[in-house]
C-alpha cells in the first residue's frame, strides 16, 4: 500500500514513515527476524535519501509496501538530486588507524557484492527511488523449476511417442532451440566482462584487508584451503562415480567448442598471454583471469580507489544485463529438457538423477571434512559445534540463502566463544570467499557434461580447469546469475556444449538446500579454526551447554 508524507518537519515525517512501515510489516505476520531486517534496511535507506532530499519542487515523499508473488517489496520515493547510494550502513571513520579503516571499507565492498541484490537505487526526473526486496519467497524458485521440469518431461515424451518425427523436429528446431540459443548468447555476451571485473574487484578488495593482521590473514587462508578441499572432493567423486557416463548425447546437433590440448608445462606457460587483446577476442578465460588478477593486484598496491570503484560498477552493470536474461531461465529449463528428450530420449534423466546424488554426496563429504578439521586442528568436539549451529543449519537449509542466515551465523559464532572482532569480519567475508561447496558443483557439472556429450578432457586440461574453478569459486560474487555465468565459462573451456546449462540450472535448484547449509557450516568452521589458531577462542564458552 502506497502512502504519501507531506513534509513540514523532516524529522517528524521520517519517524512517521518508519512507524507506517512497522505497522505494515506487523500486518503481514512476518518472522521477527525478517521484520527487523526489513525495518533496518528501510531506516538506513530513508535516512540516506532524506539527507539528500530537495523538497523545493515536491513537498512530499512516499512509501509503498506490497507483496508480489510471495516477495515483500518496499519502494521509497524521495525528491532530490542524484547521489552515490551504497545501500548499506556507512562505516564510522577510524582516524587512529588508517589501515583498519581500509580493512572495514574493503569488507564493506565485498559484502555489497552480495547485498546489492536486495536493494536497488535509481534516479529519474529529480526523484531518488530505492526498491528493497525485504523478504524473498524461499521456495518459489524450486517450485517453478520443478514445474518447468515436469512440463518439459511430459511434453518431450508426448512428442517423441505420439507425434510424427518431422513435427517433433520442426518444433525443436524452430521453437525450443531458438529460445535456448537467445539465452545462451546472452550469457556468452556477459561472461567475459563479468569474470574479468569480478576478479579485478575481488583481488583489489582482498589487498585492502591487511589491517586485520594475523587473525584476518589466517581466516582468508582457511577460506582458500576450504575451497581447495572442495575442488579435490569434486575431482575425486567424479572419478569414482562418473555420473553421465554411458549416455552419449554427441549424436545430437549440439555446438561444441574445440579446445587445444596442451602439456602441463604448456598450460602453465599459456596462462600468461603475450597479447592483452587476443584473450578477450578468443574468450580464453584462463588468460583473461590472469590479466584480471594482475590488474586487481596492481590496483591494490597503487591504492587506485577510483579504478577499483569503476571496475566494481562495470561488474554491476553486466550482472544487471545477466539478470535481465535470467527472467527467462525457467522457460530455458523447459526448452532445454524438452529438446533433450526429443533428440536423445528419456534415458538422460536417469543420468541427471546420478548427478544430483553425486553432488549431494560431495556436500556431505565437505561437511564431514570440516568436522574433522575442527576435531584435529582446533582440538574441539565437532558434535558440540553441530549442536550449537543447529539454528544456522536450519535457516540455511530452509531458505537456500547464506545472506538470510547471517543473523544466525553471528549468534552461533558468539555462542561458540569466537570474539566479535573476528566474526564481525568473517561472516560478511565468507559471503565472497567461503564457498567450499562451489568447487564441488563446478567439478560435477563440467565433468558430467563431458560424460554426457562424449567429450574427452585431457589430463593437461584438467589442470587448467582446476585453476579456473578455484579462481571462479573465490572471486565470483554471490549474486543471481553468477553461478550460471561461471559454469558457461567452464563448459566453454572444457569444450562441452552450453546447452547443458538448462539441465544444470534444474540440478542446482534441487541441490541448493544442502549446498547452502554446507557453505554456512564451513564458514563457521573456518572462523572457529582461525580463532583457535590465534588463541583468542573462549574454549570454556564453546564447551558450555
Amino acid at each position: 500500500m502506497q502512502k504519501k508524507f507531506h513534509v513540514d518537519d523532516d524529522d517528524s515525517k521520517l519517524k512517521e514513515a518508519l512507524e507506517y512501515i512497522h505497522e505494515q510489516l506487523e500486518g503481514l505476520n512476518l518472522k521477527p527476524r525478517d521484520s527487523i531486517r526489513a525495518e533496518l534496511m528501510c531506516e538506513e535507506s530513508l535516512v540516506s535519501l532524506m539527507n539528500h532530499a530537495n523538497f523545493s519542487g515536491l513537498s512530499y515523499f512516499s512509501v509503498n509496501v506490497r507483496k508480489f508473488f510471495g516477495d515483500l517489496i518496499i519502494d521509497l520515493w524521495v525528491p532530490g538530486e542524484e547521489f552515490e547510494f551504497s545501500g548499506a550502513v556507512e562505516l564510522s571513520p577510524l582516524k587512529d588507524n588508517d589501515a583498519l579503516q581500509e580493512s572495514y571499507e574493503s569488507i564493506q565492498r565485498l559484502v555489497l557484492h552480495s547485498f546489492t541484490q536486495y536493494i536497488r537505487y535509481r534516479h529519474s526526473g529529480k526523484i531518488n527511488t530505492v526498491r528493497i526486496k525485504a523478504v524473498r519467497s524461499n521456495y518459489s524458485g524450486i517450485f517453478k523449476t520443478l514445474a518447468a521440469l515436469f512440463l518439459a518431461v511430459v511434453s518431450g515424451l508426448l512428442l517423441r511417442t505420439f507425434a510424427p518425427e518431422s513435427v517433433s523436429l520442426f518444433l525443436n528446431d524452430n521453437i525450443l532451440v531458438p529460445i535456448r540459443s537467445v539465452f545462451l548468447n546472452g550469457l556468452k555476451m556477459c561472461a567475459v566482462p563479468i569474470v574479468f571485473f569480478s576478479v579485478v574487484s575481488c583481488i583489489a578488495d582482498i589487498g585492502g584487508l591487511s589491517g586485520i593482521k594475523q587473525a584476518g590473514g589466517k581466516l582468508i587462508k582457511y577460506f582458500i584451503i576450504a575451497n581447495i578441499l572442495g575442488l579435490a572432493v569434486g575431482l575425486c567423486i567424479m572419478y569414482i562415480f562418473r555420473p553421465g557416463e554411458g549416455v552419449n548425447m554427441s549424436a545430437a546437433s549440439y555446438e561444441t567448442v574445440k579446445t587445444q590440448p596442451l602439456s602441463l608445462a604448456g598450460n602453465l606457460v599459456h596462462i600468461v598471454a603475450g597479447n592483452i587483446v587476443r584473450p578477450f577476442l578468443e574468450g580464453d578465460m584462463l588468460q583473461i583471469m590472469a590479466i584480471a588478477f594482475f590488474v586487481g593486484l596492481a590496483i591494490s598496491l597503487t591504492g587506485a580507489k577510483m579504478t577499483r570503484k569503476f571496475s566494481g560498477e562495470l561488474n554491476m552493470i553486466f550482472m544487471k544485463i545477466t539478470e535481465i536474461f535470467l527472467y527467462m531461465v525457467y522457460l530455458v529449463v523447459f526448452c532445454s529438457v524438452a529438446s533433450m528428450i526429443i533428440t536423445t530420449g528419456a534415458g538422460t534423466l536417469f543420468s541427471a538423477a546420478g548427478v544430483i546424488f553425486t553432488l549431494t554426496g560431495g556436500h556431505v563429504i565437505i561437511f564431514v571434512l570440516h568436522c574433522l578439521a575442527v576435531k584435529f586442528c582446533a582440538k574441539l568436539n565437532p558434535f558440540t559445534m553441530i549442536r550449537k549451529s543447529v539454528p544456522l543449519l536450519a535457516t540455511s537449509f530452509s531458505t537456500c540463502s547464506s545472506i538470510a542466515a547471517i543473523p544466525d551465523a553471528l549468534k552461533c559464532s558468539a555462542d561458540m566463544g569466537i570474539p566479535s572482532s573476528l566474526y564481525s569480519f568473517s561472516v560478511p567475508l565468507g559471503l565472497s570467499l567461503g564457498k567450499a561447496a562451489t568447487p564441488v558443483y563446478y567439478c560435477v557439472m563440467v565433468f558430467s557434461a563431458a560424460n554426457l556429450y562424449g567429450v574427452n578432457i585431457a589430463p593437461s586440461l584438467i589442470v587448467s580447469l582446476s585453476v579456473t574453478i578455484l579462481l571462479l569459486s573465490i572471486t565470483t560474487p554471490a549474486m543471481p546469475g553468477s553461478g550460471i555465468i561461471s559454469l558457461s565459462v567452464l563448459l566453454t573451456q572444457a569444450g562441452c556444449p552450453l546447452e547443458f546449462i538448462g539441465l544444470a540450472v534444474s540440478i542446482e535448484m534441487i541441490t541448493d538446500f544442502t549446498a547452502t547449509m554446507t557453505v554456512s557450516f564451513g564458514n563457521l568452521a573456518c572462523t572457529l579454526l582461525a580463532a583457535a589458531d590465534e588463541n583468542i577462542l573462549d574454549r570454556e564458552k564453546f564447551n558450555r551447554p
